[in-house]
């Protein structure tokens, strides 16, 4: 295929779905710059000098499909229940796509080649996703819902840990019945006792 001819922010559009078409449909050990280029229909200098290495090209690669919309704010209903229950469906819209179950296994080279984690990568893409959390048991302390000194740490991300746990294990979007259940059978039990 001859390239095309792009500047600027057409040009790394092209490239960044391209990457993405690229890690999607071969993985990420046929995640080069000379395939993404192809696939493009552009010269790996477009490439370099955007991106420096593989890693970086990733990195904005996945950044790009997965945090388009920017981050999520933390909920703020009036109650803890209905925040938690808000924040897990807002995830689900977002990221219930499958994808993620599918990029544990697409990156299983990349954390390998890298030393990464899951946990470090989430945190590069999406910085602290806890940062919600602590607002939504901020606001349910300054209600009296809960006890002034809130809640414990493991407490306080178990809800979204299992959330994401179904997700990775059914490769797609989380029954709205399942989020009710995390909430209400394993979530507010713990958060509300004593």
């Amino acid at each position: 295929m001859a390239a095309i001819r792009r500047r600027g922010t057409a040009l790394e559009d092209a490239i960044l779905d391209a990457g993405w078409e690229q890690l999607v449909t071969e993985g990420y050990a046929h995640f080069t710059f000379e395939a993404i280029a192809e696939r493009a229909r552009t010269g790996k200098a477009a490439l370099y000098r955007r991106w420096p290495d593989k890693e970086t090209l990733l990195l904005a690669v996945l950044s790009r499909h997965h945090d388009a919309s920017g981050p999520a704010a933390a909920p703020d209903t009036g109650s803890l229940r209905e925040d938690v229950l808000a924040m897990l469906r807002s995830a689900n819209d977002r990221f219930g796509d499958g994808t993620a179950g599918l990029f544990s296994t697409i990156l299983g080279a990349y954390f390998d080649e890298t030393e990464t984690t899951p946990a470090q990568l989430r945190t590069q893409l999406l910085g602290d996703r806890s940062l919600s959390m602590t607002a939504i048991v901020r606001h349910a302390v300054e209600r009296g819902e809960i006890a002034g000194a809130g809640l414990p740490a493991r407490v306080a991300d178990l809800p979204f840990d299992l959330f994401r746990h179904e997700m990775m294990m059914n490769l797609g979007p989380v029954p709205d019945a399942t989020i009710v259940d995390i909430v209400d059978t394993v979530f507010m039990p713990l958060a509300t006792r004593g």
